[in-house]
């Protein structure tokens, strides 16, 4: 094992607190896999939830590993070292169970780099006894995992907090049968086994059929926690490492209730389930107990809290700093804004996602010009210096003139926010974080084309060029390619798993891949759906039904006269 990554662990590690640490002796080991950085990982509350469930278990100990920094891959490969956890600092290959929470779809690459550079076969059909099993969590799981579907042993499809108890109890049933082990976990709800499912394709390269076998089911059903009270999802490790390591990170519920037509976590997460005021107040008084200072309210949309009211009076009473995920700029209140500037916030963000109300209306995101407005009064209100503000371009039906107008409201907005507020300090910065629209599984644009780099690099100039007499206005973006490569896993099939396998040979390099590959990018990203067509997605049920996708697409579409892909 390299030294100098050995000594870098024990500095996180040293720095941590919450760090669970079980003895081995008869346990079954699982490696809980972030595949991204450890300050990206950290700031995961989904992965913190697992790793605290998975260790409460008393025959499990459950470890973390992550993907090295950059820096630190060469000295990784130039050793011969393998990915280790931090815990106890074992490679991959002496865990019983190897499962990758996947949150984004770009980190697949990563999901291959990681079992390469640890030498698990990267195909379930080469890997022997000794070799652990491979699963996959996560919200990738259970939007579309089909690309890295063949090499994973099982996906865990649907909220972790359950199964976890059930996977583990499977484990202990077949451990020494691979095939028995599988035969288990397929019987149970929310278990995929992909290897049980044969794939077959239309002339014109579409699904045509998944075929289950060997007793799996033919639509593997979502698991959803019925009780979000039972399971209190926080962040038990704290570490100054991550980006938001200062605060203890508390779920307020799962799920939206807004429906934006582009947005899958408004989808997948459906029923909307709150956690109630009260078990939000036991977890906020225990935080204030352990000399917790700050507390992060998590979720999809937290400023739609039915009782955020409430909720903050809950935490001022504690002592408590309050940080919130997302800020809808229609829920906005002085009093939300108020508690947020004496928590010390610099940087209020609110996510318009198109510049006219009429891309707002097709997209259903409810918000007008006036109420973006109103928001950027409070904010000078409350002394907020800075705004940040989320825009996405390439969305259906999108015209030059909607990208236009992004950095005239920007213009608006900023005159709004350079008044003065109560107490004569100027306004800071406005930023404009600009993404582009990637296609999702299970939502009403899955039938969409993705827009194609040239013509999203063309709509960021005219935005860049559209704010550059201000000096106080920043522009954030990705790049174009990304967003390509997104739309490409996000619909891909499990033919991509060629790209994925050749750009994990070449150390993670995709853009070399996509020229390798025999693959056509183009089938997967700028192509629009057929209404009719199958998606590889389809043999699972995440309790959104394709009717109800199908009309919102539809009138998405009805103040344009006709649909795009008729």
């Amino acid at each position: 094992m390299s030294w100098n990554l050995k000594r870098k662990a024990q500095a996180l590690l040293s720095q941590e607190e919450g760090t669970i640490y079980k003895d081995w002796g008869g346990k079954i080991a699982v490696a809980l896999v972030y595949p991204n950085t450890y300050a990206v990982g950290m700031s995961n509350l989904g992965f913190q939830t697992m790793y605290w469930h998975l260790n409460q278990l008393p025959d499990v100990v459950c470890e973390r590993v992550f993907l090295p920094d950059y820096e630190d891959l060469e000295e990784l490969r130039r050793t011969g070292t393998a990915p280790f956890s931090l815990e106890s600092m074992r490679p991959l290959t002496d865990f019983h169970m190897v499962g990758f929470s996947v949150t984004f779809e770009g980190d697949y690459l990563n999901v291959l780099r990681l079992l390469a550079l640890a030498g698990i076969p990267l195909r379930p059909a080469d890997r022997r006894r000794e070799h652990p099993i491979v699963l996959m969590g996560g919200v990738c799981a259970f939007s579309n995992p089909e690309p890295i579907a063949p090499f994973m042993d099982v996906v865990v499809v649907g909220e972790g907090e359950e199964i976890a108890g059930e996977l583990v109890a499977a484990y202990r049933e077949g451990f020494d049968d691979r095939e028995a082990f599988l035969d288990g976990v397929a019987s149970i709800p929310g278990m995929y086994v992909p290897e049980r499912y044969d794939v077959g394709y239309e002339t014109d390269g579409t699904i045509a059929e998944v075929k289950p076998r060997g007793g799996a089911p033919a639509i593997v059903v979502k698991r959803r926690l019925r009780d979000v009270n039972r399971f209190e999802t926080i962040s038990l490790v704290k570490t100054p490492n991550a980006e938001y390591g200062h605060m203890a990170l508390v779920e307020v519920g799962k799920g939206c209730g807004r429906g934006c037509r582009f947005c899958l976590e408004g989808q997948v997460y459906r029923p909307v389930r709150h956690r109630s005021v009260e078990a939000l107040g036991e977890t906020v008084r225990k935080i204030a107990a352990e000399g917790g200072t700050r507390i992060g309210l998590v979720g999809a949309c937290v400023s739609d809290y039915p009782w955020i009211g409430q909720l903050l009076d809950v935490i001022q009473d504690a002592g408590l700093e309050v940080s919130i995920s997302s800020i809808r700029a229609d829920s906005l209140t002085e009093g939300l804004v108020s508690a947020l500037a004496r928590g010390g916030h610099r940087t209020l963000t609110i996510a318009p996602e198109a510049g006219t109300d009429r891309l707002r209306r097709v997209i259903r995101k409810a918000i007008s010009d006036e109420q973006i407005m109103a928001a950027c009064d409070v904010v000078r209100r409350r002394g907020i210096p800075n705004l940040k503000t989320y825009f996405m371009i390439g969305q259906p039906t999108e015209t030059i003139e909607d990208v236009e107008a992004i950095p005239d409201l920007a213009a608006r907005m900023l005159e709004r926010l350079r008044v003065l507020d109560g107490q004569g300090r100027p306004f800071g910065r406005l930023t404009l974080s600009i993404s582009s629209f990637v296609p999702k599984p299970w939502t009403p644009f899955q039938w969409a084309a993705f827009d194609g780099t040239d013509s999203l690099q063309k709509k960021l100039e005219i935005i860049k060029r559209g704010v550059r007499r201000f000096s106080n206005v920043r522009v954030l973006h990705e790049n174009p390619r990304e967003a390509a490569l997104q739309a490409l896993l996000a619909r891909g099939d499990r033919r991509v798993a060629g790209f994925l396998e050749l750009a994990a040979g070449f150390n993670g390099d995709w853009r070399r891949a996509l020229r390798e590959w025999d693959g056509d990018p183009d089938f997967y990203t700028t192509r629009g759906r057929r209404l009719d067509e199958r998606f590889p997605w389809e043999h699972f049920d995440v309790g959104v039904k394709r009717a109800g996708l199908l009309r919102e697409w539809e009138r998405a579409h009805a103040d344009e006269g006709a649909l795009a892909t008729r």
